[in-house]
């Protein structure tokens, strides 16, 4: 499974979550059509500046001709060259409510970029300073570029295309400074807004919009001089006209060839009047507050369709930006980034970041209005809810390792405890910054409980491995033969085996409850078997759940396994000494070091007494020893004792010279071996032994 996580948090290298890794996740597209788009706007590629051509190129005819009848003196002749004396700078508005555009503004960079209409693109960042003004910076964090005047955006010769990506509705529009900002520039070469949000919302904004019929106008600032014939209200006096365009084909298309006069003579369209006298919006008054069903009965009221759909589907995922984004192309691909921005600017969300996480798009968090959540989730059954895992997962396998932008998540090896109780999350959020999801880090039942945060969708780890170097998956004991054919074994077996194929935790959970009862009523030879058999699968509930109880439950059950046992079978020593490992490695991170050695031995004392056990496989055997290396290392780690590594070579290379046929020989144990050797030579003096 793979879970978001917050790009300033850390990932522990054990632990219930040690199988856990940082992985790159192919990000969903913001346009649906990118190839389309740039079509739409190939007509800029004739687009002509009215400023004096820059540059000249010789004329050879007319160079010719001139020097012919001048008797021989050469005389060159020039001839000015228009083709890509335009400048495009492309602005985007970086208030809060714009975070959520980023992507959509990245991508507009690249189709304009791979256009060749312009000789240059600057990408340029609109903020609101302390005192109200507008500024411009390089980066889309006031703190991350120097903040300079918008000065810096006028360009007097008129040769500069620019485009403003903003919903209208930041600090800047209601100070005025942004229409103030617009004002200038549109008297000074071609200007155009593009508004992310739908049409209907547009009448919410700060700035006001009129339709009409657009006729490029004439003069040294050519199709900045934009002239409107309109039904509606007259303009503000001295107010310019800004053409408003939505993120569409049709729309940029249009504005493409009103700039090149290409098209035809008037082109209906949108406009904003800007003001070089805006004045301040006045102050909302406050609304009243209302329930979880009104909010979503008001917006379901005034929402798109695709926009009502796509609220219900993100019910069922993470509040993570780029998840949202990722949920939004699988489970509704002919919807775009204002269908989005209906459910971001419904008030059914809020803004979840923890405080310090920094403003990047990895910590784009978000929260449910309490009861909201399953306000949406009430017409949606598990098995919908379950579509949304399902399309996630078969978007990332097509696309994982491919080229494109990525955005960081973990790789679980197991499912966590959100997925337990279906698919509606307890919290959707990620665990704090400086704390790795999934580590443990009090009692179980406490507030420090783990913190595995919901999967956004799952994906084969033939498919990760394909691309990490890391194996993803924990060594968990394998079932050892019971020779006790009982019922509830059967069952439990389905159980766990359903819980290998289809990820649910649930399964997994109620195989332990069905072995611990059975366990506790049974008599006779089956009770070791059933105890064995529940410490099993308890320890691998907890290397998903984490929890100190569930781990003592499992090393008792163990321990009464191998107690009642009589006949000293092999597997009951194997569990015993997988559950004194963990609980090793658990006191180990709780800082009790003396106890963790102590179980590190009598867990090597069991591994020795099930490795000694007559009739292993060899597959059964190398496991048992290569858990035994690993304890042996642990006791390393902790007592410094090099003697350790020593016998760990030592069983290796035993090991390795009675392997049945030794032209193929497991690559683990040779990974094992030279492992073990390159930390032995590390604990010497340097020399020709190390």
């Amino acid at each position: 499974p793979l879970h978001t996580r917050p790009s300033t948090a850390t990932v522990a290298d054990d632990g219930p979550s040690a199988g856990a890794l940082p992985v790159g996740v192919p990000a969903a597209a913001v346009l649906a059509s990118p190839l389309r788009l740039q079509r739409a706007l190939r007509p800029l590629q004739a687009y002509r500046t009215g400023a004096a051509p820059r540059r000249q190129v010789l004329d050879e005819g007319a160079t010719a001709e001139l020097t012919a009848r001048a008797g021989g003196l050469v005389l060159p002749v020039f001839r000015p060259v228009n083709r890509r004396e335009a400048l495009l700078q492309l602005v985007l508005d970086a208030s809060g409510s714009m975070r959520v555009w980023q992507r959509l503004f990245d991508e507009l960079r690249e189709v304009f970029g791979g256009l060749g209409a312009f000789r240059d693109l600057h990408v340029r960042y609109l903020h609101a300073t302390d005192d109200g003004r507008a500024a411009v910076s390089r980066s889309p964090r006031r703190d991350g570029a120097p903040l300079h005047s918008t000065d810096r955006l006028v360009d007097a010769t008129g040769r500069r295309v620019t485009l403003l990506v903003s919903d209208c509705a930041g600090p800047l529009w209601h100070s005025g400074a942004a229409h103030r900002t617009l004002h200038r520039l549109a008297g000074q070469g071609p200007v155009a807004v593009l508004q992310p949000l739908p049409q209907r919302l547009w009448p919410r904004t700060r700035l006001q919009v009129t339709f009409g019929d657009l006729r490029r106008g004439q003069g040294v600032s050519g199709a900045g001089l934009l002239k409107v014939v309109s039904d509606g209200p007259p303009p503000p006096p001295g107010a310019r006209p800004v053409p408003v365009l939505p993120p569409t084909a049709a729309a940029l298309g249009s504005w493409a060839r009103l700039l090149s006069g290409t098209g035809p003579v008037r082109t209906p369209g949108a406009v904003g009047w800007v003001s070089a006298a805006q004045e301040p919006a006045r102050p909302v008054r406050a609304r009243r507050t209302l329930t979880p069903l009104q909010l979503v009965s008001r917006f379901r009221s005034t929402a798109s369709p695709a926009a009502g759909r796509l609220a219900v589907c993100l019910a069922a995922a993470p509040l993570n930006l780029p998840v949202m984004q990722l949920v939004q192309r699988t489970m509704l691909p002919d919807s775009g980034p204002a269908e989005l921005a209906e459910v971001l600017l419904s008030g059914l969300l809020v803004r979840a970041d923890e405080p310090g996480t920094g403003d990047g798009e990895q910590e784009q968090w978000y929260d449910f209005v309490p009861g909201v959540r399953q306000a949406l989730l009430g017409p949606l059954g598990r098995d919908e809810a379950m579509l949304v895992l399902k399309h996630c997962s078969e978007y990332i396998e097509q696309r994982f390792g491919k080229g494109g932008p990525n955005f960081p998540a973990l790789a679980y090896a197991q499912l966590g405890r959100s997925t337990a109780t279906g698919p509606l999350p307890d919290t959707g959020r990620p665990a704090r910054p400086g704390r790795a999801p999934g580590t443990v880090t009090g009692e179980a039942g406490e507030e420090n409980a783990p913190t595995v945060p919901q999967p956004f969708a799952e994906v084969a780890a033939d498919v990760l491995e394909r691309f990490m170097t890391v194996p993803l998956h924990h060594t968990d004991p394998s079932p050892a033969p019971d020779g006790a054919d009982h019922p509830v074994l059967g069952a439990a077996a389905t159980l766990t085996r359903r819980y290998e194929e289809e990820g649910m935790v649930q399964y997994l959970m109620d195989a332990v409850q069905l072995l611990r009862g059975a366990a506790e009523n049974s008599q006779g030879p089956p009770r070791s078997a059933l105890w064995a058999r529940y410490a099993r699968e308890a320890l691998r509930l907890w290397r998903v759940q984490g929890g100190r109880d569930l781990l003592t439950a499992a090393r008792e059950a163990a321990e009464r396994a191998t107690a009642e046992d009589a006949g000293g079978r092999t597997g009951h020593r194997d569990i015993l000494a997988a559950t004194l490992h963990a609980t090793a490695e658990d006191r180990r991170r709780r800082g009790d070091r003396h106890e963790a050695l102590d179980l590190l031995r009598r867990a090597d004392r069991e591994y020795a007494v099930a490795c000694a056990a007559p009739g292993l496989g060899p597959d059964q055997a190398l496991r048992l020893t290569l858990a035994r290396v690993r304890a042996l290392e642990t006791q390393w780690r902790l007592g410094g004792d090099s003697s350790l590594l020593q016998a760990a070579v030592g069983m290796l290379e035993a090991f390795t010279d009675i392997w049945p046929d030794q032209h193929r020989r497991p690559a683990t144990l040779a990974l094992a071996h030279g492992r073990t050797l390159l930390r032995l030579a590390g604990t010497g003096p340097p020399g020709g032994q190390a």
